[in-house]
């Protein structure tokens, strides 16, 4: 594991027991803790919430409503215009004070079935503070009433109402469609996992740590953070005395017939990084004959499937091999790989994987739809496959990066490790393959699996933010230049 600090994230269950211990351990008070939530969202979004017509609480029975009522009271001292919609229950302690002091401010309280969304009107601000992310499916006839009316309030009002929800969007699960469009999510306590995957940009996330005890934790769920430029510059930098070995070296095996693109752009992201030596190994004359085209200074050969893998010359000289890209399940994919180097199976090598002997050394990067095709199950989304993706990396003692607009890496000590940053313009055909001849690179340097993963994901991030509209992943490869000229 990175001696690099990772944020933890949290689970449901988790979560509730990081708040019963800090109130435990630490003798503050959940009322208070209540309190500093309030008083912390408000100063985060204050901006926001002054430019505000009106500022509508929706609020639920449990802790995540109470949530509301100290914010409510936070806003009703600023002088601010506030109204709540109450749902009827069984209150906490913590949610009774505070909905009692928002009674004597003389803060407007209405039931909350009587919500509609022709209360609603442009530029007014809408807390949902209904239900938090341990919710349950299915949603009660009255919730799912209600949050119909949000989601047509917004449909309606679009970006002249904004709704900030108050540590969880109400009713959303990465497995389902979306309830509603929030603007904001501010999270509370603890950073939780499903709010990774609510598609948000970070920035229109803020976190509110309230005094929690995290470090305390034995979680296993972490969270990657994002390389600067700088830092990118700094790793791709080159000594003035290297050598290409020393630069990293690497072999590509893929391009079956049909499919050049595919191995030509892992190779040249490779390349263009500052990849010191390299060679495609591919089973199609066309694709050996438009690489050369495309630069005939490429090390390229014939893959042989009456050859032992591990006797090619070049394979046992090099850092990393590359095996998947454009390679279809119908040509030869090697099943026994060298010892030393690191081995990155991609795509058309995400078959028959019994055959294959995993290990350490060995990182697998498949989409969804590849990784249910190697686990025999069905998955509606990267969250679904989360235990699963994480025990059959334990069992295979090997790396799995399970891709998706929220990618995880799974290791084979049984961490996960998520990247959150999701970006629109990389969901496009060959950003697969780009993504592996950057990590090729990365490892190829030196960089440990993790470590790789995360760079990997930043360098390819900041190339599709240098491009306009939506790019091919040619052009996305080609803003690597930016980066090492």
């Amino acid at each position: 594991m990175s001696s690099r600090k990772f944020q933890v994230l949290f689970d449901e269950e988790e979560a509730r027991e990081l708040d019963r211990v800090t109130i435990q351990s630490r003798g503050i008070s959940g009322t208070l803790l209540m309190g500093f939530a309030a008083l912390s969202v408000f100063k985060a979004w204050e901006n926001r919430f002054r430019s505000a017509k009106k500022i509508l609480i929706l609020c639920g029975s449990g802790n995540n409503g109470g949530d509301g009522y100290a914010l409510a009271q936070f806003l009703k001292a600023e002088e601010l215009r506030v109204e709540l919609y109450s749902k009827n229950g069984n209150f906490s302690e913590e949610t009774k004070y505070y909905k009692n002091l928002t009674e004597e401010l003389g803060i407007p309280n209405f039931p909350l079935e009587k919500f509609r969304e022709d209360l609603i009107s442009s530029g007014d601000i809408l807390v949902d503070c209904i239900l938090g992310t341990g919710f349950k499916n299915p949603l009660s006839e009255e919730i799912s009433k209600i949050i119909s009316e949000i989601r047509t309030a917004k449909q309606r009002l679009k970006d002249s109402l904004f709704i900030q929800s108050i540590d969880a969007v109400s009713g959303y699960s990465p497995d389902e469609k979306i309830p509603f469009e929030a603007d904001a999510i501010a999270e509370i306590g603890s950073p939780k996992i499903k709010n990774i995957f609510y598609p948000l940009s970070k920035d229109k996330k803020s976190f509110h740590p309230i005094g929690f005890l995290r470090q305390r934790s034995e979680s296993k769920k972490l969270l990657l953070d994002r390389a600067s430029k700088e830092e990118l510059i700094s790793r791709l930098s080159r000594e003035k005395d290297s050598h290409k070995y020393k630069n990293g070296s690497a072999v590509f095996v893929g391009g079956s017939e049909g499919m050049a693109g595919a191995i030509l752009s892992s190779a040249l992201a490779f390349q263009e990084l500052g990849g010191g030596i390299s060679q495609i190994l591919s089973p199609s004359g066309n694709t050996i004959e438009r690489v050369l085209k495309k630069d005939p200074s490429f090390m390229i050969s014939s893959l042989d499937p009456k050859k032992e893998f591990s006797s090619y010359s070049f394979v046992q000289k090099a850092k990393v091999v590359c095996i998947g890209p454009g390679l279809s399940g119908f040509d030869y994919i090697p099943s026994s790989f060298p010892k030393d180097p690191k081995i990155i199976l991609d795509a058309g090598a995400l078959k028959d994987l019994e055959k294959n002997k995993l290990g350490p050394n060995i990182i697998l990067t498949p989409h969804l739809g590849e990784w249910s095709s190697i686990s025999g199950k069905k998955y509606t989304s990267v969250y679904s496959a989360l235990d699963d993706a994480n025990f059959w990396a334990k069992e295979k003692g090997c790396y799995l990066l399970l891709k998706g607009p929220v990618s995880v890496l799974f290791s084979p000590e049984g961490h996960s490790y998520f990247w959150e940053f999701q970006e629109p313009r990389l969901a496009v055909m060959g950003t697969g393959d780009l993504l592996v001849g950057i990590l090729t690179f990365f490892l190829s340097r030196g960089e440990e699996m993790v470590e790789s993963v995360r760079l990997s994901q930043s360098l390819l991030l900041y190339c599709a933010e240098q491009c306009k509209g939506y790019p091919t992943a040619g052009r996305i490869r080609k803003k690597i230049r930016t980066l090492v000229s």
